[in-house]
This record gives C-alpha cells, structure tokens and sequence, in this order.
C-alpha cells in the first residue's frame, strides 16, 4: 500500500491527517513564532496567509499530515522531501512528535520498499536531537543550511535511518503506544 493509501493515522493518543484549509489560524500562530520557525530550514518569518496557502497547494495527503490530539492540533509532520516536524510551543514536551515519527516511518516502512529515510535538524535544537535519537537516525553529516526565518544559514545534523536499523528496533521494544492503524482517507468535506 502506497503512502496515499495512508492518508491519515492514528496512535494511542493522535490522529495524524491531511492538512485543511480551517487549520490555517492554527499553523499561522504557531509557525509564525520565531520560536518554531527558527528551526524549520524553509519557513520563513514573519509567516502569513499567503504562505499558508502556497503551503496548502502543495501538501500532499499521505506526505503531509496535521498532527491531532484530544486537546486540538499539536503541529504538522511531513515526509516531502525528507523527515521533518514542527509542535506547537503550547504542545512540545509531551512526546507528540516522537509518537507521530514512529506512526508515519511505520507506514513508510510497512512495505519494505523503502530502504531510508532521511532527515535533519538545526544544531541547537536539543528537542529534535532528541527525537531523531529516539527514532535511531545516525547523523551522516553536518552542513550549512538556509534558514528562511533567520536569513542565514547555520548548521545543520543531516540524519538518516535506514529500514533494517528501524526493524530491529521495533523488534527490541514494540510497543502498542506508537502503533500505527492506517484509515481510509475521506476525501468529501470533513
């Protein structure tokens, strides 16, 4: 099953979805924070309207999904073209973005297709060092990157896990928490 088939997602605590145009208030405020987009390479700031809508065109259910908890929205996650996530600042520190990671590389992995995935983070964000570590990415190298939101490029851990690395620590530790339970994607009006 292709990832479109996977359009949405669900854990223990979150539904993973593809992205509406009602959660632009949502994104707006929260990736309009430099607080957020300082660590996201192609987000720039301020971040409005416009840059919702060019964003909404191009999201793709099944490579990008609105990360949904019991409280609201928590943040988006996407796999075009590598690994990458952003919480909300009212949302980090309760585990979202870990437990979105291993629900989207479960369904990346589900079919063995795929062989790696990669991804990448800012230097100094410990918050996502610490869920690539979670996750078994292995830093391949580090290189400067452009940050829209800051205007300059900093440097940049890219990171890759590969299929075999992430099978065997499933193997090691499953656990139900962070199983994915792909569902039909309703494409009428939600």
């Amino acid at each position: 099953m292709d990832m479109l088939h996977r359009a949405v997602l669900r854990t223990a605590r979150l539904e993973l979805r593809p992205l509406r145009a009602d959660d632009s208030n949502f994104v707006i405020a929260s990736v309009g924070r430099l607080m957020v987009s300082r660590y996201l390479s192609v987000v720039p700031h301020p971040y409005g309207r416009a840059d919702f809508d060019r964003f909404a065109q191009i999201a793709s259910p099944g490579l990008h999904w609105m990360i949904e908890a019991a409280e609201g929205p928590a943040g988006l996650i996407s796999l075009a073209p590598r690994l990458g996530f952003w919480i909300a600042p009212e949302r980090q520190g309760q585990g979202y973005a870990t437990e979105a990671a291993r629900a989207v590389l479960e369904a990346h992995f589900a079919d063995g297709h795929e062989k790696s995935v990669e991804s990448g983070y800012f230097a100094d964000n410990r918050a996502s060092a610490a869920v690539h570590r979670a996750l078994g990415f292995r830093t391949t190298s580090v290189v400067n990157e452009m940050c829209s939101a800051l205007g300059q490029p900093r440097a940049l851990l890219r990171q890759r896990l590969d299929r075999d690395t992430w099978l065997r620590q499933c193997l090691a530790a499953p656990t139900s928490r962070f199983a994915a339970h792909p569902a039909a994607y309703n494409q009428g009006p939600a």
